[in-house]
């Protein structure tokens, strides 16, 4: 093992390319290659990538199975599949691994996903040929993508995907792409949102500050549903696997490596432990969310 470590220490070419990969400044979450994304694609196997809705928020985190959980993610699609209508043009921003997209073809819509991960692209591509996807952020657009999609859509979506995006680019881009010559123009926004700025977990918009944009690009709000309770299920049943799984295995792994390697373990072994044991789960806690943050479907529609 130190040789292995001495030698990787003396490739100094190998190991600069590493730390320019691997800098400590890039963004946690890399549209391009978001692993995490594909992890949970393959732990539930039904191409969804959000909290879920549960009809039943008062479920227990115990009495939850991985069956529930598919059947709350579809769920969660049905809130947006039942807002469209057959033959309605749909632009999905965010579309991850096409769950979404394959729901609202099968009822009849025209669906058309963005997405800035290669894998769920090419992923799309092969499941579902007839459906058009492009790779890009919605910031990354080119001109000519922008010009293709303008005024093109009955509908856009965001589930789950407004916020990563830039508040004012963002708005800009869905009233550009929404075909106001439409009968019912729309964008259904489902995503969560902070209702404090003094909120630990900074992710998601303020949701002031959305409404407020909302008044500026001119969308009106037709419908907003407040889903935070049935989402939470999926947060308990994430800190019940941590708490019982993850971090017992661990530390279980920590405590044998040490074990067999004596030397590491009188250097490292402290060190190890602290860290696991200093973990907090707060982005798991649905006392905190509840707290923090509320989880809303917008039908919003341009003035």
């Amino acid at each position: 093992m130190l040789c292995s470590v001495l030698g990787k220490l003396l490739n100094v070419p190998a190991m600069l390319r590493y730390l320019r990969s691997h800098r400590a400044d890039r963004s946690v979450w890399d549209p391009a290659d978001d692993l995490e994304l594909a992890l949970y694609g393959s732990i539930f196997g039904n191409n969804f990538l959000h909290y879920g809705y549960f009809k039943n928020p008062a479920i227990a985190a115990e009495a939850i199975s991985f069956a529930d959980l598919k059947i709350a993610m579809d769920d969660y699609a049905s809130l947006l599949v039942q807002r469209v209508h057959p033959g309605e043009r749909v632009l999905d921003i965010g579309c991850g691994m096409g769950g979404l997209l394959a729901r609202l073809h099968a009822v009849g819509a025209r669906p058309t996903g963005l997405t800035p991960n290669r894998a769920q692209a090419q992923h799309i591509a092969a499941n579902w040929p007839e459906i058009e996807v492009l790779q890009s952020t919605l910031e990354g657009l080119s001109a000519g993508q922008s010009a293709h999609l303008a005024a093109r859509f009955d509908v856009v979506v965001n589930a789950e995907s407004f916020q990563y995006i830039e508040l004012e680019a963002g708005m800009r881009s869905v009233t550009q792409f929404l075909d106001r010559g439409a009968t019912s123009p729309r964008w259904l926004c489902i995503d969560y949102f902070q209702i404090t700025s003094a909120a630990k977990n900074k992710s998601g918009h303020l949701l002031a500050d959305f409404e407020a944009a909302l008044q500026r690009h001119g969308l009106s709000i037709v419908e907003r549903l407040d889903v935070t309770e049935n989402v939470l299920p999926s947060l308990d049943f994430g800190r019940l696997l941590a708490n019982r799984f993850a971090l017992p295995v661990a530390r279980f792994a920590a405590d044998r490596f040490f074990l067999r390697r004596p030397l590491l373990g009188y250097l490292l072994h402290d060190q190890a432990r602290a860290k696991l044991d200093g973990i907090r789960l707060d982005t798991l806690s649905p006392e905190v969310f509840r707290r923090e943050k509320r989880y809303l479907l917008f039908t919003l529609t341009p003035r």
